[in-house]
């Protein structure tokens, strides 16, 4: 249990939450268009990065000087470099349309996952592109992800969510 919170009731939340993704195409540099396609980033572990960031709180608002907002903790800087996915009906050249995905759990998942496809590969350096690699992604961003996250609170929440997973004899 997180924080009072059962995990079994937040990683098949997170399941359905993200199989309402629609895919946007792709494109490269500065360019990049929200594409929250899989490509292996799976739904137990986006669950974990949730988890580490928030406990996965969905009423989580902003925080830092309303630079750090929602479930995942979305920065607008990230959202930017995930190519600016954005709400049905919302338009990503309003000021205030990241912050709006952010707080929305389905369309911060979309941003997670599309950050990931534009910046996923192997960060820890053991030759595999696996969940971990997409936490250091999610924690220290697409150009700086080789920092180890090991002994943080998020890597130890991260850690015990990936292990109660495990335990029910899922992958993550």
């Amino acid at each position: 249990m997180f924080a009072g919170v059962r995990l079994e009731v937040i990683v098949p939340a997170a399941a359905a939450l993200l199989a309402v993704l629609v895919v946007s195409s792709a494109a490269q540099g500065s360019n990049y268009e929200c594409n929250p396609s899989s490509n292996g980033l799976s739904d137990n572990c986006i669950g974990c990065i949730c988890q580490a960031s928030t406990n996965c709180n969905q009423s989580t608002q902003c925080i830092g000087g309303n630079s750090l907002c929602g479930a995942f903790l979305i920065s607008r800087g990230f959202w930017v470099d995930a190519g600016r996915c954005v709400l049905t009906g919302d338009s990503a050249d309003d000021p205030q349309s990241w912050r709006r995905c952010a707080l929305d759990i389905v369309c911060a998942a979309d941003t997670i996952r599309s950050y990931i496809n534009r910046f996923g590969k192997d960060c820890s350096g053991d030759q595999l592109v696996t969940c971990e690699d997409y936490v250091m992604i999610h924690k220290n961003g697409g150009w700086n992800c080789g920092k180890s996250l090991v002994g943080t609170k998020f890597w130890n929440v991260y850690e015990e969510c990936k292990s109660i997973i495990f335990s029910k004899g899922l992958n993550i």
